[in-house]
């Protein structure tokens, strides 16, 4: 009987043990990092943490007035980004033009997610980590898309957002050359 019991125990300790951990890096041939583009002209900075992200937005009151259910949360959802971005799960940058070519600067964000390396690391980060805008006579309209595609049988989906005429342009210019050489 004790043996009985015993086998199903160290299966599941196994599968337990097997979930925990993560697959991939952000070095590998199939990150996500490796899927950002590189534009000429514009500053490309990660976009790796969340609590920098809140903070740089001005949002970064929650953090200093002592919100402990918001710094949790907070906390928790940062850790679990870097565990994904870690494993090449989910990359992301910001984008800045370098020089201002119109009263509005150009700027962007541009995210890829490889859906395949999510699924494979969910469990395991989890467990790890406990209209437009008018100004005088200016007009500033929003850009974003989202889009997918396959690299060697593993599946990734792009996002971005951005405001200027051409940032929405190179990112979909990137992404379509992504697609053409990667075609399967």
């Amino acid at each position: 009987m004790r043996k009985f019991v015993t086998i199903p125990v160290l299966v599941l300790m196994l599968i337990v043990a097997s979930a925990c951990q993560t697959i991939g890096t952000a070095n590998d041939a199939t990150s996500a990092q490796r899927f950002l583009p590189n534009i000429v002209g514009y500053t490309a900075t990660d976009a790796d943490s969340l609590v920098d992200a809140i903070t740089t937005a001005g949002a970064g009151a929650a953090l200093t007035s002592g919100n402990i259910p918001a710094i949790a949360a907070i906390q928790r959802a940062d850790a679990m980004i870097q565990c994904l971005q870690e494993t090449g799960s989910i990359a992301g940058k910001v984008y800045t033009q370098d020089q201002w070519t119109d009263i509005v600067p150009e700027a962007g964000v541009s995210i890829v997610v490889n859906r395949t390396r999510v699924n494979q690391n969910v469990i395991a980060c989890l467990s790890s980590t406990g209209g437009g805008l008018t100004t005088q006579s200016v007009r500033v309209e929003p850009c974003a898309r989202t889009g997918d595609f396959t690299v060697n049988g593993e599946d990734f989906t792009y996002i971005y957002v951005g405001v200027g005429n051409n940032i929405c342009g190179l990112f979909q210019l990137h992404f379509n050359n992504v697609q053409a050489n990667n075609a399967q």
